[in-house]
């Protein structure tokens, strides 16, 4: 009987430790060197992705940040749009913010979140490139995967000009072994894969979230700060990162 009441103790205690890493707040900051053949100025970028159904707090961080990018699946179906744009308004009050569409994104009426975007003036990257911070040769590339328009690539990087410094954004990290060539990127951040989201061990549906410098790029898979169907985590814990980007000349 022991034995039984121990067991069922254990299995509680874990169930409860799931529940708090898939509520989690979890604040990664890395500093990182971009090439650059025209120097930029050094700034924090933002990034979060798989929001889902939380809540993001207006104090979910208390110190500056220059931008903010979503990484799609800012919500799924279900979630009141008055969740989503309390979401926003936190979000925006802190600095400006560009969005990706997630394969969940579109449960909801695109029209009303379309609304809510432009009401606190995000930035919707719809296949499409911008300039950061009135740097013509700093470009932020966003692509919207699951739209699965064959040409979505080509519109994405149509204004991105060889020697340009690139980050680009999609939903999914599986786009990243396309960018090559003339889709050439120099930090690729994505979420989707919730790091597996309950892994035993080095085990997990996919891998867990992490932040790789290679030769040529920097590659960032987050976590994901919500889940979906299952709100447990074990061993990929909610995150979100703050990155300081600063320029390495080619």
């Amino acid at each position: 009987m022991k034995y039984f009441i121990r067991l069922a103790l254990a299995a509680f205690a874990l169930l409860l430790f799931m529940v708090r890493s898939a509520f989690a707040e979890k604040l990664n900051k890395q500093t990182i060197h971009l090439a650059s053949e025209k120097p930029f100025d050094p700034f924090q970028l933002f990034f979060i992705a798989d929001i889902h159904r939380r809540t993001i707090k207006a104090d979910l961080i208390d110190f500056p940040v220059d931008l903010i990018v979503i990484g799609g699946d800012l919500v799924e179906k279900g979630v009141p749009l008055k969740r989503v744009a309390e979401n926003i308004k936190n979000l925006t009050a802190i600095a400006p913010v560009y969005f990706v569409w997630g394969n969940n994104d579109r449960e909801v009426d695109e029209t009303s979140l379309r609304k809510i975007f432009a009401h606190y003036g995000v930035t919707v990257l719809d296949d499409e490139s911008v300039s950061l911070f009135g740097n013509s040769r700093l470009k932020l590339v966003g692509l919207d995967h699951f739209a699965y328009k064959p040409d979505g690539f080509d519109n994405a990087f149509k204004a991105v000009e060889v020697g340009d410094t690139v980050l680009f954004i999609s939903h999914t990290p599986f786009d990243f072994w396309k960018i090559k060539g003339p889709y050439s990127a120099d930090l690729l951040l994505a979420g989707h894969t919730h790091g597996g989201q309950i892994r035993i061990g080095p085990f997990g549906l996919f891998k867990k979230g992490s932040l790789k410098v290679k030769e040529d790029r920097v590659e960032l898979i987050s976590n994901g700060f919500g889940t979906t169907t299952l709100h447990l985590r074990l061993g990929a814990p909610a995150e979100f990162h703050v990155l300081t980007i600063k320029p390495k000349l080619k």
